[in-house]
């Protein structure tokens, strides 16, 4: 009986120390792998999102940039004081402009004009706003009135972030030469007097810390917009025709009608006679 559950026993016998800690090993080997693995689809994920959302910020920023510069028209403001700004102000690293077009929401004393300028600028918290990214802003102002009086004040939006350099240029279509100012220096006009000159063309280049350069070329328009450049000063178009004064019209009207019976009553005199 005894021999018969000999074999019995030595058949429930368990694992060896090794083969546990073989097991051990393979099982810390799989985790760890599945953790790596899910940890960079993880920061793969995110990379993506981040880049995503940076593309879709800078997609926003640029149309904004374009539909600004396509509504470019010559009519310069009010300063608040005694004399006027250009239609278009300058020089390499900021901008300002009148555009046309510009939806009044917010029920501001300007009509469908609007003033606007574009500058770099920097973040008092760059950490909070670029995360790691660091770098300046770009900036998109604007006027609540059109003239301004001496109080007036730019509101500035932040467009974008992480930018490196902000540029512009100016084609001077007399000189045919790219201009780093606008006014074109030594082109004054009158002092006090509107200046509604345009380039016929502004190219922007925009340094961005993940997508690079961007460069963009819009052309303006040749000519004042009518009407624009003489409410700014204040005068008439003299290549206008001034408009007919009132009465005049109706004064021929009845000349010709006082000539008509005279014609009729001699042409029935006539007739009386033959």
């Amino acid at each position: 009986m005894i021999g018969s559950r000999r074999p019995q026993m030595a058949l429930a016998r368990g694992f060896t120390l090794i083969e546990v800690m073989v097991v051990l090993v393979l099982v810390t080997i799989i985790s760890i792998g599945s953790f790596a693995l899910l940890d960079s689809f993880q920061a793969t994920d995110s990379a993506l999102a981040a880049r995503a959302e940076r593309m879709r910020s800078l997609s926003m920023a640029m149309y904004r940039i374009d539909d600004d510069f396509r509504q470019v028209t010559a009519r310069p403001v009010k300063n608040g004081y005694t004399g006027f700004e250009p239609a278009m102000r300058g020089d390499a690293d900021e901008i300002e402009f009148t555009r046309l077009g510009a939806a009044n929401l917010t029920g501001d004393p300007r009509g469908e004009l609007q003033r606007l300028g574009y500058s770099l600028g920097f973040p008092e918290q760059p950490e909070a706003i670029s995360g790691e990214e660091a770098g300046g802003l770009l900036l998109r102002s604007r006027w609540r009135v059109l003239d301004r009086a001496p109080d007036s004040e730019a509101v500035a939006e932040p467009l974008l972030d992480g930018i490196e350099n902000l540029a512009f240029r100016y084609y001077d279509g007399d000189t045919e030469a790219w201009l780093d100012q606008w006014p074109p220096v030594g082109t004054a006009t009158t002092t006090g007097a509107p200046d509604s000159r345009l380039p016929r063309a502004v190219e922007i280049r925009i340094t961005t810390l993940g997508a690079g350069e961007l460069r963009r070329v819009y052309a303006l328009p040749e000519a004042p917009v009518a009407g624009l450049s003489a409410s700014a000063g204040g005068g008439t178009d003299a290549d206008s025709e001034p408009d007919p004064e009132p009465g005049d019209t109706g004064a021929e009207d009845s000349e010709r009608d006082r000539e008509a019976p005279a014609e009729d009553g001699g042409r029935r005199e006539d007739a009386d006679a033959s």
